[in-house]
């Protein structure tokens, strides 16, 4: 019995190795490319000619959070004559569609308001926007972001090559100090961008939409069919098939918009289950890209096998944790497992740590998050294990949408910035 759990320990430390290797290697590329992001000045070619954007507002039951993207979508510095706002309420309960008629009527050459009798998720909430969009580009918001003022004139420039598609910007928290999950969380976001999205964006390999601040050519996207209505991840499903067609993808780290972080574990954990459900019907519904193999193709698989490590470092604890159980023998493959959770454990403490040292002053209260950061991995396997089984016995998929509060950074004019 000690062998097959040795054989079993062996296979999932080798994937976890490959695994941890393969993202090291990236992120190592994003910190270098970062540096030089920092350090190289700002372009000053002109944008040959100004396209026009046709930008996407999903919302249901969103009072709390519309006015002030709307507001900020209003106030982006960029021509009015090419700018056409649409925003889809998904039959709000709240005042939701009231606040958005309230801008239409202020804006009523640029808004759209379109109101659904039934709700099938986000995905038909963008398709049905795409049958009323003229723009030369599409761009989706949700209806808690906040984007940057210069966010058009910048996604601009990179449109001026006629190869890019599609381009994905770095999203934010714009409440990242409510409390130590936002922050975690926050912490978590910042690597994903700074840090992977750079590396595979140097190296020229899989960049994913992420679902806000994303751009796309309306042609490419009306050829393409729009948004997969059947996926709980629309943005990444669309990434694949871009990818599948030959089309580029760019992420640009300054076409930035800010976007609320949960701050309750629940909604944190209806968004997550939903996320690695997504990713995982994707990964195994796009493993067809892999007859083409390319740089793009196979890390775009690699990518989307992120949910299924965290299943794999999940069965690697259960099953170190019943030898420990029920065997007073040990092995070296055995205590190399024991040393390898180890070594995750000090590696997540020093996160913990570096957010600690981040705040100045440093507060005797911040010491919390050196454990939650552990507690915040541990829980991302667990539910990761969760939306695993909810694949393998088919249950019932519903699109969640993401419970907004409305709150920004403390001390932000935007914070509880309610029309009513």
């Amino acid at each position: 019995m000690l062998v097959i759990f040795e054989i079993i320990s062996i296979a999932l430390l080798t994937v976890l190795l490959f695994w941890s290797v393969y993202n090291v290697s990236i992120i190592y590329v994003g910190i270098r490319n970062k540096r030089k992001i920092q350090t190289a000045p700002v372009s000053s070619n002109p944008v040959q000619e100004l396209p026009t954007f046709s930008i996407i507002v999903p919302t249901k039951n969103e009072e709390s959070v519309i006015h002030r993207c709307l507001n900020g979508i209003m106030n982006i510095d960029y021509p009015k004559d090419k700018l056409q706002v649409i925003v889809v309420d998904g039959n709000s309960a709240d005042n939701t569609f009231a606040i958005c008629e309230e801008f239409k009527q202020q804006y009523p050459d640029n808004i759209t308001v379109i109101r659904e009798q039934t709700t099938s998720g986000k995905p038909a909430a963008l398709n049905l926007a795409l049958t009323y969009a003229t723009g030369d580009i599409v761009a989706v918001f949700d209806a808690d972001s906040l984007p940057e003022k210069n966010v058009l004139s910048k996604v601009s420039f990179y449109f001026n090559d006629k190869q890019i598609t599609a381009v994905q910007g770095m999203t934010t928290s714009i409440n990242e100090k409510s409390n130590i999950l936002t922050r975690v969380i926050s912490a978590e976001e910042k690597a994903w961008f700074q840090m992977l999205m750079s590396g595979r964006e140097k190296m020229r390999l899989f960049v994913p939409l992420n679902g806000s601040c994303q751009f796309i050519r309306h042609s490419v996207l009306t050829e393409m069919g729009g948004w997969d209505e059947n996926s709980l991840t629309e943005d990444v499903e669309l990434a694949l098939r871009l990818v599948e067609k030959n089309h580029l993808i760019k992420y640009a780290p300054d076409v930035c918009s800010g976007q609320e972080t949960p701050t309750a574990l629940r909604s944190l954990v209806k968004q997550r289950v939903r996320w690695y459900r997504g990713y995982m019907e994707t990964a195994l519904k796009y493993g067809r890209l892999l007859e083409h193999i390319s740089k793009r193709t196979i890390d775009a698989e690699i990518s989307l096998a992120g949910p299924f490590m965290m299943v794999v470092s999940l069965l690697s604890y259960l099953n170190w944790f019943l030898v420990a159980l029920f065997f007073s023998q040990s092995t070296p493959v055995l205590n190399f497992t024991g040393l390898v959770i180890a070594l995750t454990a000090v590696s997540l403490v020093s996160v913990g740590i570096g957010l600690v040292t981040s705040e100045k002053p440093i507060k005797p209260q911040n010491i919390l998050w050196i454990p939650c950061v552990y507690v915040y991995w541990l829980v991302q396997m667990f539910i990761a294990g969760w939306a695993f089984l909810k694949l393998v016995f088919r249950s019932k998929r519903d699109w969640t949408k993401t419970a907004k509060t409305g709150v920004a950074a403390p001390g932000d004019p935007s914070k509880k910035n309610r029309f009513f």
